[in-house]
């Protein structure tokens, strides 16, 4: 399959603004393409798995690019 040249920022905006079951799709599909990651650090996998549980069991939340951002300009003002 041929690499298309994406802005990472992009990809990650158009991610996000997918539909639930998509986003949980290539999130699986991504971490199953790291399952053969030598440089992966021990232990990773395990921290990622335990994430994904703890966001799934509603302990942990994400936030939006425009929270992030706002956070930071407040910070920085």
């Amino acid at each position: 399959m041929a690499a298309i040249a994406l802005n990472i920022t992009d990809l990650v905006d158009s991610a996000l603004a997918m539909p639930r079951p998509e986003r949980s799709y290539l999130a699986e599909r991504l971490l199953v393409s790291l399952d053969d990651d030598s440089e992966m650090p021990s232990g990773w996998r395990e921290e990622m798995d335990a994430r994904v549980q703890r966001r799934e069991r509603g302990e942990t939340r994400s936030y939006s690019k425009e929270e992030v951002m706002a956070e930071l300009e407040a910070a920085i003002a």
